[in-house]
């Protein structure tokens, strides 16, 4: 019997199926610095615009609305001409960690690409 050995490379192979994640709806956190989960009224988005590449280990967003203990959601990706135009492409492009303060944050930013890109970063801040 003859065994056949598929090598799968490139980018442009189908992509192999795995399960979605699923939303963890109604759960809320636990133990002894559990706080309300629920959104409050103050709670806002924002986007920046930003041209880079590399590491960058701490970016500092500044916005007066943003206070040290405010839960702050950070989205990145490549736009083209205007930031309405964002697109996924070939460089990797990450956001590790984001650490809160009074008047703004910073953000652990990589990005993987040789030259400098045009970035957008999508901001949810709940104060």
């Amino acid at each position: 019997m003859e065994m056949k050995t598929e090598h799968r490379t490139g980018s442009n192979l189908a992509p192999e199926a795995t399960t979605a994640p699923m939303e963890q709806e109604g759960k809320s956190a636990q133990g002894a610095v559990a706080q309300d989960l629920s959104l409050s009224g103050g709670a806002f988005t924002t986007y920046y615009t930003w041209r880079a590449n590399g590491v960058h280990t701490s970016v500092n967003f500044i916005n007066a609305k943003v206070k040290a203990n405010s839960r702050v959601l950070l989205n990145i990706s490549e736009y083209s001409a205007n930031a309405q135009d964002r697109f996924i492409g070939a460089a990797r492009m990450a956001v590790y960690n984001i650490a809160p303060y009074n008047g703004g944050f910073r953000a652990w930013v990589d990005i993987s690409w040789g030259s400098p890109l045009n970035i957008r970063f999508d901001v949810f801040v709940d104060p």
